[in-house]
């Protein structure tokens, strides 16, 4: 196998275990308010993803993912890829370009790729990994790391 296709294959199983990490992000973004409510904005290069309840956009070019646990979600993706539904219930979006408007009571929307763009409000978790930054409601900004992290979403202020 070449240098290049080995490296892609690593990148694709790296990228496959970091979408496994957000559907297996505690179930306590759904019980009882937990997870944090609010706002988040994010833009960069990598794996953004969210797990929880309200409203997701997400754009950019990669692998898209959406999952609706709770059976209510309203997705609508504009732009290209080759869309696969998967049997764990899982839709992916295979050279995907373009936007995605996910809202619901139990959803997860994992990008990985690049130009991310990611426009969230709810309540939940993310995770960030690559390089870029975000808003956490209006006080808390961060970058991205390359490791990954797993946030709550904040409160914006009035």
């Amino acid at each position: 196998m070449s240098k290049n296709k080995l490296g892609s294959a690593a990148v694709l199983a790296l990228t496959l275990v970091l979408v496994g990490a957000i559907a297996f992000i505690p179930q306590t973004a759904y019980a009882e308010g937990g997870g944090g409510s609010g706002s988040l904005i994010a833009e960069g290069d990598g794996l953004a993803g969210l797990r929880g309840n309200g409203e997701v956009t997400i754009s950019g070019a990669g692998i898209l993912w959406i999952r609706d646990l709770g059976g209510d979600a309203v997705i609508n993706v504009t732009g290209t890829g080759r869309r696969i539904e998967l049997p764990s219930g899982w839709i992916q979006y295979i050279g995907f370009n373009g936007e995605a408007d996910v809202s619901g009571s139990q959803i997860t929307v994992a990008l990985s790729g690049v130009n991310i763009h990611l426009e969230a409000n709810g309540t939940g978790q993310f995770l960030l990994r690559g390089s870029g930054w975000f808003q956490v409601g209006d006080s808390i900004r961060g970058e991205w790391t390359s490791a990954g992290q797993v946030l709550e979403l904040s409160p914006s202020l009035p």
